[in-house]
């Protein structure tokens, strides 16, 4: 009898110790876990888009009725890093949510250990097609946790695409194709070199670290190029479009340069800039896209001194907000549920990149203008007399793309 009181009372005694260690994880903060890398504009606009989110959510009250607590990583843009920050937000750290991986590359490796862990991953910046079309569409089951407001490759490169269009247009044809070695650029490789194939006069792939490309555009020169599509969000950006100008290539720059989505990237060019065409997601750049674009842009430059410089501040927001607002209809922060609330067809997101009305079959943004399989939030730019102009979407256009009259006499044009 003693013995039975005895096993019973022990009982008693770890089930409140369970019940309070629930009530405890129910009643503590949220934690949203941040892997990202500080030292590239891209990486870097994962974490303050992160913070920004996180802050306003607190700011209005927390999120059922909790605090969120941000926790956050610099993975360094190395691939084991990655994976090993990753670990420790799931399983040191057990935060309820990832946000990450402004680099394609990375966000492959990390990807499988939050599906095996059943959290939700908000894919901030990577545009890869690996980790939404690909996996998602070969097994829902095991990668339906994976969620974007960057939308894949095939749809951002309708936006950087533009100024090779435009300039097919103006009666341009001699295209050279420089595209950086990396996961999300694969696919816009293929694509261009088979759509554009018989007006690729040179083509090359580089690093993501590449600073010095005479030899390359040597080659644009030497094969009479007289577009050339640049595509980096590595270290090439500024260098290049310093070349281009002081290397006199008679030939337009467009394509997609991160580096060119500074605001003050005409003064760190030493106004080398005039003509350069790129694209960014429009909300993040300042432009009206919603009433809360320009709201974000202020408040940007109070928190951090300066005007964002990469899409990734405005995608990594949306993303931690419409996960944020998913949470609220499931009322819980349970994974399977705020799945269910991130799928539905009316989640009516009203972002700063745009609005999501919801998330198509590979979690994908669409809806404030852009339809499914088009490139939501994205506007293509140039630099014209110092400033950043869209021209693209018509909707949001304020300019016609031109081109440098150093250029047009350098053609002969």
């Amino acid at each position: 009898m003693k013995k039975a009181m005895l096993a019973l009372g022990l009982i008693g005694i770890v089930a409140l110790l369970f019940g309070a260690e629930m009530a405890g994880a129910q009643s503590g903060p949220i934690k949203v876990g941040v892997n990202s890398a500080w030292d590239y504009p891209g990486g870097q606009g994962v974490k303050r888009g992160g913070e920004m989110a996180i802050k306003d959510i607190n700011a209005a009250g927390g999120l059922l009725g909790r605090k969120v607590e941000g926790i956050f990583y610099d993975n360094k843009v190395d691939p084991n890093e990655a994976k090993n920050a990753t670990e420790r937000l799931l399983y040191r750290d057990k935060v309820d949510v990832i946000l990450g991986f402004w680099r394609s590359d990375l966000a492959i490796v990390a990807q499988p250990l939050v599906m095996e862990a059943k959290k939700i991953l908000l894919i901030g910046g990577a545009s890869t097609p690996v980790v939404t079309l690909e996996r998602i569409k070969k097994d829902y089951k095991t990668n339906r946790y994976t969620f974007t407001t960057t939308v894949n490759t095939y749809l951002t490169m309708l936006s950087m695409e533009r100024g090779v269009i435009e300039a097919l247009k103006m009666g341009y044809g001699k295209i050279a194709l420089l595209v950086e070695k990396a996961a999300w650029c694969d696919p816009l490789y293929d694509s261009w070199m088979k759509k554009y194939g018989d007006k690729v006069v040179f083509s090359t792939r580089f690093s993501t670290t590449a600073t010095d490309f005479s030899v390359e555009f040597s080659q644009v020169k030497a094969k009479g190029a007289d577009i050339l599509a640049f595509i980096t969000t590595g270290k090439g950006g500024t260098p290049s479009v310093k070349q281009w100008y002081d290397m006199k290539i008679p030939a337009i720059y467009c394509g997609y340069n991160v580096d060119s989505q500074d605001p003050n990237f005409s003064q760190v060019t030493e106004g080398k800039t005039q003509g350069v065409a790129g694209s960014t997601v429009g909300g993040v750049a300042g432009w009206p896209i919603t009433p809360k674009s320009l709201k974000f842009y202020e408040e940007y430059k109070k928190a951090y001194g300066a005007y964002p410089i990469a899409y990734t501040n405005g995608v990594s927001y949306d993303a931690v907000m419409a996960w944020a607002h998913a949470v609220k209809l499931a009322g819980t922060v349970e994974t399977e549920a705020v799945v269910k609330s991130l799928e539905r067809k009316d989640l009516n997101y009203e972002g700063v990149c745009g609005v999501i009305e919801a998330f198509d079959e590979i979690h994908n943004p669409y809806g404030g203008g852009w339809k499914k399989g088009e490139s939501w939030g994205w506007v293509a730019y140039q630099w014209q007399d110092g400033k950043r102009v869209p021209f693209w979407p018509e909707q949001y256009s304020s300019a016609k793309m031109i081109i440098p009259d150093w250029v047009k006499k350098l053609q002969k044009k």
